[in-house]
C-alpha cells in the first residue's frame, strides 16, 4: 500500500474543504419581496412628501428624504428652466426659504396616471404622469401635465426618496 505524502495530504484537505464550503454556501434565496405592500408603502411616501410640500409641513416633508450629499432632485419648466438641486443640504435650504417665502398652504389635488413601479430589495424606481392644478402660487404650483420620476432607498425598513425629477409640460388635461 502507498504512503500519501504530506503534500498529498494537504491537498485532498484542501479539495474536500473546498468542497464542504460550496455547499454550505449556496446562493441561498433572497426573502421573497411583498410587491403590492411595498408598492402601496411607496406609493402612500410619494403622495405624503407631495402633499405636505403643499402644506408647508417641513417636518413631515424632510421625513420623506435621504438625508445625504447624494440626493438629486432634476426638472424643467417653461418659467424656472432646468432646475438642478445636489445634495440634502441645498434640497433641504432651498425648500425651508420656499416655505418661508410662501407660507400659506397650497393644497393640491394632484390625479397621477401611467404609474409604472420597479422594486428591488432596498431600492425602488417610479415614474408617472401627474396632474396639478393652477392655484397662482408662481414657485410652488406644478399646474397640468408634469412627468414624473423618483428613486427611493429603504432605510431602516423605511422607504425614502433619494431623487425626484419632473417635467412640466403644463396644460395638457
Amino acid at each position: 500500500m502507498k504512503k500519501i505524502t504530506s503534500i498529498q495530504f494537504i491537498i485532498i484537505l484542501l479539495f474536500v474543504a473546498s468542497l464542504y464550503v460550496a455547499a454550505i454556501s449556496k446562493d441561498t434565496q433572497p426573502l421573497a419581496i411583498d410587491h403590492a405592500k411595498e408598492q402601496t408603502q411607496i406609493l402612500q411616501l410619494i403622495d405624503t412628501e407631495s402633499k405636505a410640500f403643499w402644506d408647508k409641513d417641513y417636518n413631515k416633508w424632510a421625513a420623506c428624504w435621504v438625508h445625504a450629499p447624494y440626493i438629486r432632485t432634476m426638472g424643467w419648466w417653461k418659467d424656472g428652466g432646468v432646475t438642478v438641486v445636489k445634495g440634502w443640504d441645498e434640497r433641504d435650504s432651498r425648500t425651508k426659504g420656499y416655505m418661508k417665502d410662501f407660507p400659506k398652504p397650497n393644497p393640491q389635488n394632484v390625479r397621477r396616471e401611467n404609474i409604472n413601479v420597479r422594486i428591488f430589495k432596498d431600492a425602488a424606481w417610479v415614474t408617472f404622469d401627474q396632474y396639478g392644478t393652477d392655484t397662482g402660487e408662481p414657485l410652488l404650483d406644478m399646474p397640468g401635465l408634469s412627468r414624473e420620476t423618483r428613486f427611493l432607498e429603504k432605510h431602516n425598513g423605511q422607504w425614502k426618496i433619494a431623487y425626484a425629477g419632473w417635467l412640466l409640460e403644463g396644460n395638457k388635461q
